[in-house]
């Protein structure tokens, strides 16, 4: 996973969105580009997009909410996904959702601009090659793509997520997915971070130009 060396919160944009006094001026041009939110399940996505959205006044689109309509547009059927699942078991069932997963995330994108975007968990994880591209295209005009994981360490966030484990068994797997590396634009870490603390530096982060990273296994 990306292993990206971030500003801490002693930044002037972090002391101002801590503080409560009004942003940085670059910073409130960002609340009119679109920002997703990426990662695996119960890393903080949704409580990240809410406290984005009171401090930079943009709207919030949960894709959890929204996919739904826009895969049923395109044929897929939760009846056969489930039959799939009881089957031939969990990974079938994500290799049929698969392709709906990436041919919906181009158009909830464009039907969302100027949004922060809580993308679901595991949404951004794809295993064949032309789901990877379909979804390195739908983020590719979106400068900010943030991945948020609890420490750069695979083994050290698949403990920490641990406890999500038992009703997700999905969640090592999706921690540890190539994709996160691929797609991810920028990478926050949340471990021994109070909320408020790591919107600070993703607001720090979507004030700075993208870097590569490597990641840490």
């Amino acid at each position: 996973m990306p292993n990206q060396t971030l500003v801490g919160t002693s930044c002037h944009c972090a002391r101002s969105s801590l503080r409560g006094s009004r942003p940085h001026s670059s910073i409130v041009r960002f609340a009119m580009d679109t920002i997703i939110l990426m990662g695996p399940i119960g890393v903080g996505k949704t409580t990240q997009a809410q406290l984005l959205s009171k401090e930079l006044s943009a709207p919030v689109c949960t894709y959890d909410q929204v996919k739904y309509e826009y895969r049923k547009n395109i044929g897929f059927d939760p009846k056969m996904a489930t039959e799939i699942h009881d089957s031939k078991g969990l990974y079938a069932m994500l290799c049929y959702m698969n392709e709906f997963k990436a041919k919906t995330l181009a158009p909830i994108i464009e039907d969302y601009p100027g949004h922060i975007i809580d993308l679901g968990g595991g949404a951004q994880c794809f295993d064949e090659p032309h789901q990877v591209e379909m979804a390195r295209k739908a983020f590719e005009k979106i400068e900010n793509v943030i991945l948020l994981m609890p420490t750069n360490s695979v083994p050290e966030s698949q403990e920490y997520l641990a406890h999500i484990r038992e009703k997700y068994p999905i969640n090592d797997y999706l921690i540890e997915h190539d994709t996160n590396e691929i797609l991810a634009k920028k990478v926050v870490y949340t471990l021994g971070k109070a909320p408020e603390e790591t919107m600070a530096e993703i607001i720090c982060q979507i004030s700075k130009p993208n870097k590569a990273s490597q990641p840490t296994r």
